[in-house]
């Protein structure tokens, strides 16, 4: 699901960020302002924001994207939101499968058709399995945006 991230996930970003740069003291320094400014900037409370030039600055300190790294990935839809949507895909492909051959077997005998359907459900089955797999594969070791 794409979504935008909040202020206070910003500002919580940013913390973070300036933690990693050092400190407020040190991302001052990067930054060219007061390290009162920095703790302004990564206060809830305040009302300002963090620039765009400023995240960009300390995240190229860091050289890790923190802030916008998580804004791409909340606007791409999280990874794990994309893994929770693709099985449950391959869950409800499954039981349509699982369905489609009790039918087939219920009256004691098999049509083509009867084989044919069974054989389509088995490879949406399949299809939407290897989405799930190929879901899980993207997922990234850190924090959960929730």
């Amino acid at each position: 699901m794409s979504r935008a991230l909040t202020e206070g996930e910003i500002k919580a970003l940013f913390r973070q960020l300036v933690k990693a740069a050092g400190g407020v003291e040190a991302a001052a320094i990067d930054l060219g302002c007061k390290h009162q400014r920095v703790s302004l900037l990564q206060c809830v409370r305040a009302p300002d924001m963090p620039s765009f030039r400023q995240i960009l600055t300390l995240e190229a300190v860091v050289g890790r994207a923190i802030v916008t790294g998580a804004a791409a990935r909340a606007i791409e839809g999280e990874a794990d939101d994309q893994l929770k949507d693709a099985m449950i895909e391959a869950v409800q492909a499954s039981a349509e499968a699982l369905g489609s051959v009790h039918a087939m077997d219920a009256d004691g005998s098999r049509t083509e058709a009867e084989i044919r359907d069974v054989q389509q459900r088995t490879q949406k089955m399949l299809r939407e399995a290897q989405e799930a797999a190929d879901a899980a594969a993207r997922l990234k070791p850190g924090a959960v945006l929730q």
